[in-house]
């Protein structure tokens, strides 16, 4: 068992989401980053989808209970396990009574921390994550969370190559369907500005600050959106849908992102720059090589 002793900004319990109830209106959800959370499961060969803890922002400190082994990959940060330090993308034993604490980020915002066999939470929908409107399930101080005892290892921990999260202002995306409604002139503005993400920005969607595009494109009849989604409000500026967005929407959908740069703007804070890049040709595209 793990008991919540002080809380960041955020921390919540995810997997990969739920993929079977968009048809009745129920978001996707799951971790932000997902590429981060995948690679935590697999350096403690758990299955993909066990649940893990997603912590957003600094100032976590997490009491363990029973033994086991853990990894944290994400966002780069000043990490403590009883006072000693220690990294990302490892595998580490862990005793009864160890605490963990997250420190500064110096780069990214989210850090994935996963356990020997996943954390044991209820399956609601087939997930453990969030539903939002529903089942926040936002963890506060003094909550705990079950887990498998490990016996300790003697042999050596797993690791693999730091991921580094890229902060650069480039988004790679896709035409939205309804892209070829506006002016080239509009789409040319819509490309060339810089925008800044929004404090009030959350696991739902990314408001963006700064200059407004003139366009007169009315709502569109509701249709299907998704996690990557860019929309373009009625107030001139773009919307970026995150994994908790709603299923549907009556803006019009100007771009769509790429899986890998969802994942690298979830490790994006308020106040990052981003710029979109249209890729040209099949939706299949990846991300172009620099």
């Amino acid at each position: 068992m793990i008991e919540i002793i002080r809380t960041g900004s955020q921390l919540c319990i995810v997997d990969l989401g739920r993929y079977k109830y968009r048809r009745y209106g129920v978001p996707i959800s799951g971790a932000m980053d997902i590429r981060s959370g995948v690679r935590a499961n697999s350096l403690l060969h758990n299955t993909l989808n066990v649940a893990l803890l997603e912590m957003y922002m600094p100032g976590h400190q997490l009491l363990f209970h029973q033994n086991t082994r853990i990894a944290l990959t994400g966002a780069e940060s000043e990490l403590y396990l009883n006072d000693k330090r220690i990294y990302t993308d490892q595998v580490y034993s862990v005793a009864r009574k160890s605490k963990l604490t997250v420190g500064a980020m110096s780069r990214g915002s989210r850090i994935y921390l996963a356990v020997q066999d996943g954390f044991q939470s209820s399956i609601i929908l087939g997930s453990r994550s969030p539903i939002p409107g529903y089942l926040n399930r936002t963890l506060t101080r003094g909550d705990r969370l079950e887990y498998n005892n490990v016996a300790h290892s003697t042999r050596l921990s797993s690791s693999i190559s730091a991921l580094k999260i890229d902060n650069t202002q480039q988004i790679y995306c896709h035409q939205g369907p309804e892209w070829h409604l506006f002016h080239h002139k509009s789409q040319k503005a819509l490309l060339s500005k810089v925008y800044k993400i929004d404090i009030k920005s959350d696991r739902m969607g990314y408001r963006l600050q700064g200059s407004k595009t003139k366009c007169k494109i009315k709502s569109i009849y509701s249709s299907a959106v998704m996690p990557g989604t860019v929309q373009f409000l009625p107030d001139g500026l773009p919307l970026i849908l995150m994994r908790d967005c709603q299923t549907t929407g009556g803006y019009p959908r100007i771009f769509q992102i790429i899986e890998e740069d969802i994942n690298q703007l979830a490790q994006r804070r308020p106040g990052d720059e981003v710029q979109f890049q249209l890729i040209q040709g099949s939706i299949e595209n990846e991300r172009p090589i620099p």
